[in-house]
């Protein structure tokens, strides 16, 4: 018996209607008719909540080859997206630091080179990062707008004491308003990036593989 037909069989022995099981897995009727359809595949955690709901042993559930021939699939994806946060997480604490290094400018050397390429950095580590779950806690929540707001600040302070910034401003203060405000905004420009930056090393730090 086909997957799909092993979901509809359960639902009805159980006497559930597909909308009354899609209330219990949080979904869409249209997801449950999907999957019994032979459209898409639950993912694991509906699948684990499924063999609950239909009493049924969840080995008995994925006795179909198609089946785990997607299950299959889809953790090699996840192991391939893993290696790109791991890589991309890593990469992005090199590119902080010379992010900074930058920002401050210690040999008066102005490049918007180095922002560019923790932003790209930050890009694809966002794009491949999936462990959402995590930033349900309110506690996290709060902790990250404390850390940007406490980022800024500082990066503020930073800015009233480089040499080479407040002499760029100087000149810009010379040169009229326009001027002002191209300075004032790639600054602020590329506080942003750096503190994106920072939120990343220290909240999207990627979990421990687990040991079989």
């Amino acid at each position: 018996m086909k997957f799909s037909e092993k979901l509809k069989v359960c639902r009805k022995h159980a006497q559930l209607t597909q909308s009354q099981v899609a209330e219990q897995l949080h979904v869409s009727r249209k997801t449950i008719s999907g999957w019994e359809n032979d459209h898409s595949f639950p993912d694991v955690g509906s699948l684990v909540q499924l063999s609950d709901i239909y009493d049924v042993r969840l080995d008995d559930l994925m006795r179909d080859d198609h089946l785990l021939a997607y299950y299959k699939e889809a953790e090699r994806l996840h192991q391939k997206s893993r290696k790109w946060v791991v890589v991309s997480y890593r990469c992005n604490f090199l590119l902080l630091v010379l992010g900074y290094i930058d920002y401050l400018r210690p040999f008066g050397i102005r490049t918007f080179l180095v922002p560019f390429l923790v932003l790209v950095n930050a890009m694809v580590l966002l794009s491949y990062f999936s462990d959402w779950q995590r930033f349900k806690s309110g506690k996290l929540r709060v902790g990250i707008v404390i850390t940007v707001f406490i980022a800024f600040i500082a990066e503020i302070l930073i800015n009233t004491i480089v040499p080479s910034y407040l002499n760029e401003l100087a000149h810009a203060v010379n040169d009229g308003p326009a001027a002002i405000i191209g300075e004032v905004a790639g600054r602020l420009l590329v506080t942003s990036i750096l503190i994106l930056s920072l939120v990343l090393a220290i909240f999207l730090k990627p979990k421990q593989r687990e040991r079989s």
